[in-house]
């Protein structure tokens, strides 16, 4: 992937912050804790890690480049919007089942106000209403109710995860064909997979010119990154070192 920025737009802030954490997990690589030892199929997650990115490379990476110079900014956006505000149902689920009643209905507020006054959720009107996204999903839950730590797996052209949060992923995944069922057409997949792609170059490209190993930094950028969701970004320091002890089984 080239080292350079895009210099087309700046990034949202979420890729901004997503960026810091990216950086982070690189001076970990070198200083910090030692990550790998949540690695436990080292040989597997690096043939799966080289294979996702020889194919990013020639295909969807080029693909997701040409989609992010020709839509326009507001069309890109409404996309990855409506995608987002089907998503919050899933993280409305997730506050209530972790015991956060205002996270859940402030994500409710969210579906609420963008599938209606956001015209069927293509327009974000709920955070500048003051109901900020809590990005919740089931594998945080399933941290909350004791499932701390969990083995690294990297999935094949997916990413990054933990034998933990892999029904999360996949709940997230699907969960648009479960909310319109048989009409949610195939090609909608598509639309919301290349967006998502084109929302993540500036982290990839991040990544590629900060990282000196890019498998280690995107498994401890992970890492980092979901211990921040799990404690809301405010990790107690208690938790935080026992988030290094050794892992679970599995």
């Amino acid at each position: 992937m080239p080292a350079s920025l895009p210099n087309r737009r700046s990034a949202p802030a979420t890729l901004a912050a997503m960026a810091v954490l990216l950086l982070q997990g690189a001076c970990a690589s070198l200083e910090g804790p030692d990550y790998g030892v949540y690695d436990h199929a080292p040989g597997f997650n690096r043939a799966s890690f080289d294979l996702s990115e020889r194919i990013d490379n020639n295909f969807f990476e080029p693909v997701a480049r040409s989609y992010s110079d020709i839509m326009p900014e507001p069309v890109e956006a409404g996309v990855l919007n409506f995608f987002a505000n089907l998503r919050t149902v899933d993280s409305s689920i997730n506050g209530f089942l972790q015991g956060k009643p205002k996270s859940g209905g402030t994500d409710m507020m969210r579906v609420l106000l963008n599938s209606t006054v956001g015209v069927g959720g293509l327009f974000d009107v709920a955070t500048s209403a003051g109901f900020a996204a809590q990005n919740e999903d089931f594998g945080q839950t399933l941290a909350v109710w004791g499932w701390r730590n969990s083995r690294y797996v990297y999935v094949p052209l997916v990413g990054p995860s933990t034998i933990r949060d892999l029904p999360s992923m996949a709940i997230r995944a699907f969960l648009p064909r479960l909310l319109f069922g048989g009409g949610y057409p195939l090609w909608a997949s598509g639309v919301d997979l290349l967006a998502t792609r084109a929302d993540a170059l500036t982290l990839t490209d991040t990544r590629d010119a900060a990282a000196l190993d890019p498998y280690a930094f995107t498994r401890e950028a992970y890492y980092q990154r979901r211990e921040f969701r799990v404690f809301d970004g405010d990790p107690p320091l208690d938790d935080f070192d026992d988030f290094f002890d050794e892992p679970d089984d599995p």
